[in-house]
């Protein structure tokens, strides 16, 4: 048995339990009123931000960029595969013209960004040279491109594309 140099009486035994029992109580209010107000979570806007010729010049940056470091993964990237029409030929042709061509060099010049209900348009003199990998001629191209995006909530990202002959 223990023996203490002060005498213990029955309430020195509660007094850990009832102080423990008043820190439950004083900490019930505010749990309750966590319950009943959580926090508000942070909204994230779907809305679109606007579209203006900076965006669009990012995004013929980004198609150079693509075709230029030759890469047809990073090219493809910049299209919406879920909501521009006929993706899947599109992809096919792409393959196609990647499969041609050993090199490509890119020149644009913008003519017009606008903002077409939730969609940006982009007009722009494109230009596209490729080095052929058989013994065809090289590749000249050069038209008026058209390039519609649309806002997924994190970036643009191309819906439609004409001429899509540009890259056959």
């Amino acid at each position: 048995m223990i023996r203490c140099a002060y005498p213990v009486s029955n309430a020195d035994k509660l007094l850990p339990w009832a102080v423990v029992l008043l820190l439950g109580i004083i900490s019930l209010p505010s749990s309750r009123i966590t319950a009943q107000n959580p926090p508000q979570q942070e909204k994230v806007s779907s809305a679109s931000p606007k579209f203006t010729d900076a965006e669009a010049l990012t995004i013929l940056d980004r198609l150079k960029a693509a075709l230029e470091s030759y890469n047809q993964r990073r090219f493809l990237k910049l299209f919406d595969s879920a909501h521009m029409t006929n993706y899947s030929a599109f992809r096919d042709q792409v393959h196609g013209f990647f499969d041609r061509y050993e090199s490509f060099a890119v020149t644009y010049r913008l003519i017009e960004a606008a903002t077409q209900g939730h969609e940006g348009v982009v007009l722009a003199d494109f230009g596209v040279d490729g080095v052929s990998v058989s013994d065809l001629p090289d590749l000249r191209r050069h038209a008026q491109l058209r390039v519609v995006v649309s806002w997924n909530g994190k970036e643009w990202k191309i819906v439609e594309l004409s001429p899509r002959a540009v890259f056959q």
